[in-house]
């Protein structure tokens, strides 16, 4: 019997922020960052959505591999490898070329992405083997979420089919630390002849499956533009300070149960720097549309305005376009003088306005009633955030005001504390549509997230009884990419 220790790391890609993309169909080049540093998996658990996602490998080792092994680790890369979403009827001989797969699958992958290695420790009765299977964290195979499986699909010595085979293991988050799953034992029914013996030994082929739980097909992973939600429902969100790590992006998702729908933070206009991909990164990959807030002083305004930054907006609309899928953009009306803001925006919007997937959000201070009789009816914006505060009272004065000048356009309010009092009335008002416009709603975080008795309470309003009104989704109107539309690429690596 030969019992087969197999130990699977997966390596992490860069070492401050890894970046990457998410294939958008069976063709889209693409990869996606496997385990963040310092996030472990979701909790989707093994084999409880219908829809996984596999990745086939299948490994020789030749009569002369097998003796190397003896005294020394021998590493291989698959000689097939194979992204599939149903692998039982694949079949492949060595030598001959990579079976074509049976059914759609995501993602592009190369045999250097995935390495097998080993090392065979003899004796009188059994030959063991110590291996250990890396994956390059930047392939596309896993998404965060809980559960890995590995299994032996079919193992062969020579032309003999080697059976029973060991039974599938499963890693839960438990188990998964910063990539790193626990060691498991397999063991296979043969036994390897001995160095000196005559006895010809056959090559010793192993079919592996890598099975990781694949995300609904969500907003954050389809090419398109956001649309509002279903009439009678609302879209959840938070807005964080600065720029949210993966681990806090992480927490908030476990403790109220829902992914948000986007994810607000701010970004300081800077016309040196490009389109912030890693960041817009890191929260499409949490599940969420990254929603950019841009900060503009009266001065960026005016030099907007001017066109004397059309570079940089050239920049980042290639930027946007490359990321393929739904983003966000905001600008905050501040304190300045109306018509210059109302240029430097209208100028902004049209020079990176892309139909295929950027939505413009237009913010105001819901608590000053002659911003909304200013910025209303701005035909450049697609959505109207309201930054509001205190109970729901004062915002119907404001509300009345804005549905009379525009009747379309979808309202979004945000701008509470999680644990303030007035909540429990803003959502009463919002989950009974007081206010038919408004579409969604977002918290506001400090860096420490959600504290734990406001984020109880909220989880018992995101799993209310059908007819669920909060959805952690986005709904997407599809578009097609024309044959120049780029696949969504990742930032060079850092």
């Amino acid at each position: 019997m030969l019992p087969l220790l197999l130990s699977v790391r997966l390596l992490s890609g860069c070492s401050d922020d890894p970046v990457s993309t998410v294939p958008l169909d069976g063709t889209a080049v693409g990869t996606r960052t496997a385990t963040p540093e310092g996030q472990t998996f979701s909790d989707i658990q093994p084999g409880q959505d219908p829809r996984l996602k596999h990745l086939w490998a299948s490994f020789v080792l030749t009569p002369e591999q097998l003796q190397t092994a003896r005294s020394a680790p021998v590493s291989l890369t698959p000689q097939a490898i194979l992204p599939c979403t149903d692998c039982d009827s694949l079949h492949w001989q060595p030598g001959s070329p990579t079976p074509m797969p049976p059914s759609r699958a995501l993602g592009t992958y190369r045999p250097n992405q995935l390495t097998f290695s080993l090392q065979i420790q003899p004796n009188a009765t059994s030959t063991r083997l110590s291996g250990t299977l890396q994956l390059d964290t930047m392939t596309s195979l896993i998404h965060p979420g809980e559960g890995v499986r590995l299994t032996v699909q079919r193992a062969f010595l020579g032309e003999t089919a080697l059976e029973p085979l060991p039974p599938p293991q499963d890693f839960s988050s438990s188990q998964i630390t910063r990539g790193q799953l626990q060691e498991r034992t397999w063991t296979l029914p043969f036994v390897l002849p001995d160095s000196t013996s005559t006895v010809p030994v056959p090559p010793l082929q192993l079919d592996l499956l890598l099975t990781s739980p694949i995300p609904p097909d969500s907003a954050p992973f389809q090419r398109g533009k956001p649309l509002p939600p279903p009439l009678g429902k609302l879209y959840h969100a938070t807005t964080w300070p600065g720029s949210p790590t993966r681990d806090q992006l992480y927490a908030y998702r476990q403790a109220i149960g829902q992914t948000p729908a986007w994810v607000e933070v701010e970004h300081l206009w800077d016309p040196r720097q490009d389109f912030p991909q890693q960041l817009a990164n890191r929260i499409r990959e949490s599940g969420s549309v990254p929603y950019l807030r841009l900060r503009l002083d009266p001065a960026q305004s005016s030099s907007i305005a001017a066109g004397e930054q059309d570079e940089t907006l050239r920049s980042w609309a290639q930027g946007i376009e490359r990321f393929a899928t739904p983003v966000m953009l905001a600008v905050a009306v501040e304190d300045g003088d109306p018509q210059i803001q109302q240029r430097a925006y209208q100028h902004l919007m049209q020079t990176l306005r892309s139909d295929s997937n950027l939505l413009w959000v237009l913010e105001l201070d819901g608590e000053k009633a002659e911003a909304v009789s200013t910025w209303a009816k701005f035909r450049e914006m697609d959505w109207l955030r309201m930054q509001l505060s205190g109970d729901p009272s004062g915002f119907e004065e404001v509300y009345r005001r804005l549905t009379a000048l525009n009747s379309q356009v979808p309202v979004l309010v945000g701008g509470l504390d999680p644990s303030a009092e007035e909540s429990e009335a803003w959502l009463e008002g919002l989950e009974t549509q007081q206010w038919p416009q408004v579409i969604g709603w977002s918290w506001s975080l400090n860096s420490e997230g959600i504290p734990s008795q406001a984020a109880q309470d909220w989880r018992q309003h995101l799993q209310q009884p059908d007819p669920q009104v909060w959805l952690g989704e986005v709904r997407v109107q599809p578009s097609q990419p024309s044959p120049s539309s780029p696949s969504p690429t990742a930032s060079p690596t850092p």
